[in-house]
This record gives structure tokens, C-alpha cells and sequence, in this order.
């Protein structure tokens, strides 16, 4: 309880001990009695936007964000937290998505644009080894540095491939470590620099393409982008969800991700790559075990994700699919089930709590080892799994998805595709969704239980792991060769 009695600086350092041990429950109380007194309006709003965000609640966080852009049009981190929030949800629609994003050029983005280089220092060589950068946040125990350095780690000597890591020295682990170690030369830490100064280093380097990783997540480099000091720019792997800016030129999808009704929307081009994702698994893992259901376990399914990708829509659908399997019963796994999200949920599944589990995150060999407990995985909506669908894969666990008409819900789609299992997996409506999760656990379970059996090998030889690696550089090395001609065609 806070008292009148605390004075603003104590609350103050209250609040900021608070968000600099992730202690989020707590530091709520406090940053609502600094907003209730004045205290710095726009810092504050963003603070709670912040803290509504790491507790899961959602609606609130938004509405926190959205007061400090009132306030203050160019807090960075208020307006790209809501448009990573906004994608989030379920009603949000591709125009909405749009809006939050030209809002983004609009407060912070055009300004940069107006630096944008005119010239370059790259050799026009058009066959010469290619100098390309990786802007991530995430070259850590993270889904998108785990998915892109599934290409990076595999590049051939025609690639020389850069780490441009932003990522906090103090987030490092063992994941950015092992980068560091296998490319002493090529990590470079750009996490104290400016976003001015990045794009100099950036043109200075004469570096010839440039990946975003990030989109607007945290640690993202589009302001330094929107200098456009890269001749090309492409986004892919880690937010694949196009950033309407005239600095990306290219987002790396596939036919799923992106059909012709989204590419119509984009701003950036559309490059067709096998699968939205490639994979690059941990090694000396066990083959997938037999499915557990059919040995009188329970069935099982999970839900390996962020508590901030789930809501309502998925927890009653989820409900009927356990109320349909008898004894069945679901796994929630991930950092940020909060006892706030927790309570929210399981209003949802009242009557069912004994069936209801949350597990608490683990080492990444046990989270992966902890797929022998299950029998099927379900995706939540509108934002799929991407890297967890493959591991899950890997594991002998397919994963039930919703396909929807934004690229947000179609990356479990994609995987699924290039795995040649869309039409037992991939569901277009609510109701199809629990009929397949129903019928594979109950009077499919057989057939279930040869899938897993066949899904490492099925993975092994898709164009997911087969070949993805050489189409990402015969596409730098098409786009490489494009850019130089038209420079030729300028310069005569």
C-alpha cells in the first residue's frame, strides 16, 4: 500500500528498483501513485504501459501507451510497444496493423528518412563475396536469434555474415557466448550506440545488405535503417510482419505467409523463400518416444508459448477441445504466465482446474525433452508459433493452427506446408480447429502416433532444413545483382 508519505523521489527509485528486477507486480502500485501525483506524465504512462505489458494485461497496456503518445509523440518505445501489442490482437485487422505503423514514420521514423544517404562506398561487383548484417536484440536464448542464426551459422564463403547485436552486454548468455566464439571477428555490439551513429558505422562498413530481425520488437534498428544506409534492406526471420517503410525493401516470406492478398498491402516486396523459417536443432537428442496417450496416459496437449499470444478467444476454444477428450488435459509453458494472467485464464476454465497446468520454464534440452509428455501441440492465434512449432516438430509433436488472413497467423502454416502435413494441421475456422485436435487424439490416435514417428525424418529432408540456406544466398545474390545493374544503368 503506498501512503501519502512517500515522497516522489522515494517513489521514484521504488518504481525504478522495481522494472530493473522485472518485479512488475509490484512496481505497478507505485507507478500509479506517481501517475496519480504528476510525476513526469509521459515517462510514467509509458512506465505503466510497460508494466501492464510484462503482467499480460494487455487492454490496460495498450491504453498506457497510447496516453503517453498523447503526451509525448516521441517516446520510441511507447509507440513501437503498441504496434507489437496491436498485432497481438485478435480483432485487429491488417488496416489497423497499417495505421500503427505509418504512425511510427510519422512520429519518429521520417525524421530519420530526411539523413537518408544518397550515395554508397560499396564495390559494384556483382559477383564479389557479399558483406551482409544481422540487426537483432535477440542474439541470445531467443526465439528470433535462435531462428536466424539457423541461417547465419550455415552461410558458404560467399556470405560474410556480421552480427550487429543491440542486445545489452548484460543480457548476454550462453546462446551469445557461443556466437561469439564461433565469430570472434564478425559480433559486433551496437547496443550503446545512437541509431545516428549506427547508420554511419553501417555505411562506413560498406556493408551490402542489411537484415532486420527485430521489426518493431525491443532492440529493433529500424530508426538507423530509415537512414537507409544499406543498399539493400531486407526484413526477415525474427518479426516477419512487413514495417510499411520506404527504407525495407524486401521482406524474406513464402507463398503461405504472404499470398497475393497480402503482398497487395505490403510496402515492401515480397522475396519467396521455402518456408518462412529454417531450423537448426540442438543436437544429441533422443528420437520422439511413442505417444504417451496411447500407453494410458492422459492426452496431452501443450501450449509452449507466451502467455501475452493467448486470450479469451483461445481459452474457450481450448475449453471445448478438453471438454470433448475425456480426461485430457493442457500445459502451459512460458515465462510470462503472471499470477494476474493466471487468474484471468483459469476464470476461462473453471471447472477444470485439475486439468489446467502451468509449468514453469526450464533449460532448453528439459523444455525440449518435456515434449515426451505430449501428444499434440495447439497454437494460439492470431500470433502462431514459429521456432516453437519446429521444436515441437523436432520433438515428434505436430502442432494444430489457425490460418488466418493476416501474415501474423500464417507462420505455423508455412512450416506445416513445407512439411507436406497442412491438411491434417492447418485449420481455417474455430470449429475445424477442435474437430482436428479432437479426432487426432481420440479416434486418430494411431495415425498420431505414426506421424510422430516420421516427423524428425520429414523435417530433415523438407526445404526447411534441405537447401534453405543456399535459396537465401542465391536471393541476396539475385537482389545483389539487381541493385548493381541499376546503379550501372545510373551511372550511364
Amino acid at each position: 500500500m503506498i501512503t501519502t508519505e512517500h515522497d516522489v523521489e522515494t517513489l521514484r527509485e521504488t518504481a525504478n528498483h522495481h522494472c530493473a528486477q522485472a518485479a512488475w507486480s509490484q512496481a505497478l502500485p507505485v507507478l500509479r501513485e506517481l501517475w496519480a501525483r504528476g510525476y513526469e506524465p509521459a515517462l510514467t504512462a509509458t512506465n505503466l504501459g510497460t508494466a501492464y505489458m510484462n503482467t499480460c494485461q494487455v487492454p490496460e497496456a495498450i491504453r498506457w501507451f497510447r496516453q503517453a503518445l498523447a503526451l509525448h509523440p516521441q517516446i520510441v518505445a511507447a509507440q513501437e510497444n503498441l504496434i507489437f501489442l496491436t498485432d497481438l490482437q485478435p480483432e485487429t485487422t491488417d488496416a489497423d496493423a497499417t495505421r500503427e505503423r505509418h504512425g511510427w514514420w510519422a512520429r519518429q521514423g521520417a525524421q530519420a528518412y530526411a539523413r537518408r544517404r544518397t550515395y554508397y562506398l560499396n564495390d559494384r561487383d556483382p559477383e564479389k563475396r557479399l558483406r551482409v548484417g544481422y540487426y537483432c536484440g535477440d542474439f541470445n536464448f531467443h526465439s528470433s536469434g535462435i531462428a536466424s542464426t539457423a541461417v547465419i551459422r550455415q552461410h558458404s564463403a560467399q556470405i560474410e555474415p556480421v552480427f550487429l547485436s543491440s542486445l545489452p552486454p548484460s543480457a548476454h548468455d550462453a546462446t551469445t557466448a557461443f556466437i561469439k566464439e564461433q565469430y570472434p571477428d564478425s559480433f559486433v555490439d551496437v547496443s550503446g550506440f545512437t541509431a545516428p551513429a549506427i547508420a554511419d558505422g553501417l555505411h562506413q562498413g560498406a556493408f551490402d545488405i542489411v537484415v532486420d530481425l527485430a521489426g518493431f520488437t525491443h532492440g529493433n534498428g529500424l530508426l538507423a535503417l530509415a537512414e537507409k544506409p544499406a543498399p539493400i534492406q531486407i526484413q526477415a526471420w525474427g518479426y516477419v510482419l512487413g514495417t510499411q517503410t520506404p527504407t525495407i525493401d524486401f521482406v524474406f516470406a513464402d507463398p503461405v505467409v504472404a499470398p497475393p492478398s497480402v503482398r497487395a498491402r505490403l510496402a515492401e516486396r515480397v522475396v519467396d523463400l521455402p518456408c518462412v523459417l529454417s531450423f537448426y536443432p540442438r543436437p544429441n537428442l533422443p528420437d520422439p518416444n511413442r505417444l504417451p496417450c496411447l500407453d494410458g496416459e492422459p492426452v496431452t496437449f501443450s501450449v509452449y508459448q507466451r502467455a501475452m499470444k493467448t486470450h479469451a478467444g483461445c481459452y474457450r476454444v481450448w475449453r471445448q477441445i478438453l471438454e470433448r477428450v475425456p480426461g485430457s488435459r493442457i500445459l502451459f509453458k512460458a515465462s510470462d504466465y503472471s499470477p494476474e494472467k493466471r487468474d484471468a485464464m483459469m476464470a476461462s476454465f473453471r471447472g477444470l482446474e485439475g486439468r489446467v497446468i502451468f509449468e514453469y520454464p526450464t533449460a532448453h534440452k528439459e523444455h525440449l525433452l518435456s515434449y515426451g509428455y505430449v501428444d499434440l501441440a495447439l497454437d494460439p492465434w492470431p500470433q502462431t508459433g514459429g521456432v516453437s512449432t519446429l521444436e515441437a516438430a523436432w520433438m515428434g509433436v505436430p502442432t494444430v493452427t489457425l490460418l488466418g488472413e493476416r501474415m501474423i497467423q500464417r507462420a505455423s502454416a508455412s512450416i506445416l506446408t513445407a512439411l507436406g502435413i497442412a491438411r491434417g494441421f492447418v485449420a481455417e475456422t474455430e470449429a475445424d480447429y477442435i474437430e482436428k485436435a479432437v479426432e487426432w487424439t481420440t479416434t486418430g490416435r494411431v495415425r498420431l502416433n505414426a506421424v510422430r514417428a516420421g516427423m524428425r525424418p520429414m523435417l530433415k529432408a523438407s526445404p526447411i532444413m534441405t537447401g534453405y540456406v543456399e535459396a537465401v544466398e542465391q536471393q541476396y545474390r539475385l537482389l545483389w545483382r539487381e541493385w548493381c545493374q541499376s546503379q550501372n544503368k545510373e551511372a550511364a
